[in-house]
């Protein structure tokens, strides 16, 4: 599978270049636009890629260097929102932050980027055009609870099943189209674990989703 996922690209963006070598679409440079943007598009899908090797193989290793500290995951949550945006507006889609102003917790800023950045970000990619994604952060004095709604293509209930996996992507007509590492949601999961947490999802077809994070606020580990 992480084969296929490397070599994919790479042979898609050999393909272009041997198109501009060759001077397929002619000899004005304009004329290769497009086929400039298809290989951006497949480098920033394997930049992706590799970044979340990196940090599925830190975790599991035990190796990854951890900043605990109290952290405010409101703040967290903005980040990714902003991170997220400018796609989210292109597309005419909705992104609406429900919290209190700050939400204390101990944690590693950079995990709870990951966390925040990949279900957002899905959020945004799975959705329909001028849909909505609804974050809502609560907590109580033991645990942090955080919800990713979209008004996306939905999940089968086979498909829920399986998505949490490493290097899983659910594929069909709808998603054909949609790039991905299939490993964003399982590193998800093994940070969760992290924090003495798990997540969960509830979907429906042509619907949404939406994806549920438990994390202790003081991680035992």
């Amino acid at each position: 599978m992480l084969a296929h996922e490397l070599k994919a690209p790479l042979a898609a963006i050999e393909g272009y270049l041997q198109l501009m070598r060759d001077h397929t679409a002619g000899d004005a440079v304009a004329s290769y636009d497009s086929i400039v943007d298809r290989s951006l598009v497949r480098l920033d899908g394997m930049r992706k890629l590799i970044i979340d090797l990196l940090d599925m193989t830190r975790i599991e290793s035990g190796e990854k260097q951890r900043d605990l500290g109290e952290t405010d995951i409101v703040a967290a949550a903005r980040r990714a929102i902003e991170t997220n945006t400018p796609e989210a507006t292109r597309r005419g889609i909705e992104i609406a932050l429900h919290s209190d102003a700050s939400i204390p917790m101990t944690a590693d800023p950079g995990e709870l980027d990951i966390i925040l950045n990949n279900l957002i970000s899905n959020a945004v990619k799975y959705n329909r055009d001028n849909g909505r994604v609804d974050i809502d952060i609560s907590a109580d004095d033991e645990q942090v609870v955080l919800k990713v709604t979209d008004t996306g293509i939905g999940l089968s209930p086979e498909e829920a099943g399986r998505l949490f996996n490493d290097f899983v992507r659910i594929k069909n007509d709808k998603t054909k189209n949609i790039l991905g590492s299939g490993l964003g949601l399982s590193i998800v999961k093994k940070l969760a674990q992290l924090y003495g947490g798990e997540i969960s999802v509830a979907s429906e077809p042509d619907k949404g989703s939406t994806f549920t994070v438990l994390l202790d606020r003081v991680p035992a580990n």
